[in-house]
């Protein structure tokens, strides 16, 4: 049996883009007549979030996608985290306790934001007991959310679906059945230092995208023999190409910070499906009869990603982040040297909804590519094979 995987890449706000992508998907699947093309989804920090929006809707994908658009186009700063003075100040203090006694005395609280109203808008728009009915059912082969376990730095895909699955254990990367809930969701989203680490099962988590370098690897080991994946980077994206900034002159804290938040949250979609399209290539040098005593198979592989740069879109929007945010980054440097920082922390509706537009741009400009994932038997030119 064919089944088709979605991949979904993490970025913070930059998610928005993702669902735009989903309602181009959507429409082409409602005049193809299909009601649910995905068998197997996997997701990442803001991928994992509208992973669950898609899996948990009642009524299926199409309103899944649906839900998400209002989701996305109506979201606050206020509804992810909070950053009035008080708890921003709070937390510093805490961290400069810290430091400042040596570790003699432990103090809570070890990021910059609180995320509390992040995991409610999580509970509130997505129904966890529908993951499991719609796996009985037969619409989902199986779904599965992925963080970094601090303790072992091992990235760890949480599973649920079919008995079918079988879990895997790679170099720092493994599988475990789980019933998927908020606390794995916030795990996947954890963004280091901005967000806290979520404890699930005991063991503390934190983004996903840390690390991960093989992000259509479970959706691979689930069996998925055709793959869309959305990303939140342009590609071959360079951060900073557009400044203007002498190159004599010493980096802000702001740019330094920027940079190792676009190394730590690197988006791993360009690097695995360049890998896995030379696999492919290698694979298709090989004959019919010695393909069958190999554990590689070919794979179809769309990748989907911006055509614009989200950090000059943030860099534009930068004055509606809230006025703690804005403090702080001015801090660092200007808002256009954070503008890397800006554009993960801008859940914001006029932010968002430009991404929401551009990702149904790029959609629908993939239109062909898509119909040919969605409805042929043959494979794609651009083809690409498991990463292993």
């Amino acid at each position: 049996m064919s089944n088709l995987g979605l991949v979904l890449s993490g970025g913070g706000a930059r998610g928005a883009y993702q669902v735009g992508v989903l309602l181009a998907v959507s429409e082409i699947c409602k005049k193809l007549s299909i009601d649910n093309p995905f068998k197997i989804y996997t997701g990442i920090s803001a991928g994992a979030v509208n992973t669950c929006g898609l899996i948990s809707h009642p009524e299926g994908f199409h309103a899944g996608c649906g839900a998400l658009d209002k989701l996305w186009s109506n979201v606050r700063s206020q509804d992810v985290f909070i950053s009035d003075p008080y708890s921003i100040t709070k937390g510093a203090f805490h961290w400069l306790m810290d430091l400042s006694s040596g570790g003699m005395k432990r103090t809570p609280g070890k990021s910059l934001l609180s995320t509390q109203p992040l995991r409610e808008l999580i509970q509130k728009n997505c129904s966890f007991e529908n993951i499991q009915k719609r796996i009985d059912a037969g619409e989902i082969h199986g779904v599965g959310i992925s963080a970094l376990d601090f303790h072992s730095s091992s990235t760890v895909t949480f599973i649920q679906g079919s008995t079918e699955i079988k879990l895997w254990e790679r170099v720092r990367r493994q599988a475990v059945r789980s019933e998927i809930t908020v606390d794995h969701i916030m795990a996947s989203s954890a963004i280091p230092v901005l967000f806290p680490p979520t404890a699930v099962d005991s063991r503390y988590y934190g983004d996903g995208s840390i690390r991960n370098f093989s992000p259509c690897a479970p959706a691979i080991y689930m069996g998925a023999d055709r793959i869309l994946a959305i990303g939140v980077r342009r590609q071959q994206e360079v951060c900073y190409s557009s400044h203007e900034t002498a190159p004599a002159q010493e980096p802000s804290v702001a740019r330094v910070a920027s940079v190792l938040l676009h190394a730590i949250m690197s988006d791993g979609l360009e690097f695995d499906i360049e890998r896995i399209e030379r696999i492919n290539l290698a694979l298709s040098k090989i004959t019919a009869d010695d393909r069958k005593n190999l554990l590689l198979k070919p794979i179809d592989v769309l990748w989907i990603s911006p055509s614009e740069d989200f950090s000059k879109i943030a860099a534009k929007h930068a004055h509606e982040l809230p006025r703690m945010i804005r403090y702080l980054l001015r801090g660092l440097g200007s808002l256009e040297e954070s503008a890397e920082l800006s554009s993960f922390l801008l859940f914001e509706k006029n932010y968002t909804q430009t991404l929401l537009e551009i990702g149904y741009q790029d959609g629908m400009q993939a239109r062909v590519k898509i119909e040919k994932l969605l409805g042929t038997e043959k494979p794609l030119k651009s083809s690409a094979s498991p990463s292993v």
